[in-house]
């Protein structure tokens, strides 16, 4: 598989028109992954042996560089050594203001892989607010109902807004005449993760639920759309 990566504005340099790659590839393989390569089918090791070597090395490479040794292997090279500033030669070192750090680099079999890896270009999503659910306290449903003048909470990522712009907040739109309604008051926490609200006084009907902001390093107006529509009911 290829390493996929895209570009976006590189705001670290002078230039306004560089960019930078961004890596895509997301799959992370464990210690157990890594088990069931080595005794794939037609292997000759099973699996509670390859357990049992990697529990040995890993003591004995731990035990050596618990001692302060370096270890040097195949894949990675693995030493130790002491940070912090000393105010004169004889100083003790002081956990307080001195540290111990590993230092843990490419082995000559890792160092070697780049030139194998072949990178390829995608296009890359632009971040925006990421709305996983709606809870609704009094019905206490998750995406599904809206309880006008009650509380409720959205639950997601990058959600955090100015609430001074009236142009980004929390919206309630109504899927028949696209009638917006945002909420104005009773924001009790804004935060990327979590936002904390009253209703807006909704009519009866279906609402798509949005959240709309600038996100750090923007300047654009990037939206997040619940899914699944929202209902106000009609009161008996």
């Amino acid at each position: 598989m290829s390493l996929e990566y895209y570009l976006v504005p590189n705001h670290i340099t002078d230039n306004p028109n560089d960019y930078r790659a961004v890596s895509s590839n997301s799959n992370t393989y464990t210690i157990e992954d890594i088990y069931k390569q080595m005794t794939r089918e037609g292997s000759t090791v099973t699996k509670a042996e390859a357990l049992a070597v990697f529990e040995e090395i890993t003591q004995a490479i731990t035990s050596i560089v618990q001692e302060g040794h370096s270890v040097v292997t195949p894949l990675v090279n693995i030493s130790s050594s002491v940070t912090g500033v000393f105010d004169e030669e004889e100083e003790p070192f002081d956990s307080n203001r001195h540290k111990v750090q590993l230092n843990i680099n490419s082995g000559l079999r890792l160092r070697s892989l780049p030139a194998s890896i072949q990178p390829v270009r995608i296009e890359g999503s632009q971040p925006a607010p990421d709305i996983k659910y709606l809870y609704d306290n009094v019905s206490e449903t998750r995406s599904e109902l809206l309880t006008p003048q009650n509380g409720a909470r959205i639950k997601g990522s990058l959600l955090k807004f100015d609430e001074e712009d009236s142009q980004q907040g929390i919206f309630f739109i109504n899927t028949q005449d696209a009638t917006e309604h945002r909420v104005e008051r009773s924001l009790l926490r804004n935060k990327p993760g979590e936002l904390i609200f009253t209703i807006p006084d909704l009519p009866a009907g279906e609402y798509r639920l949005e959240v709309r902001s600038i996100l750090s390093g923007t300047s654009t107006i990037r939206s997040g759309i619940l899914s699944s529509p929202l209902t106000v009911e009609i009161n008996p």
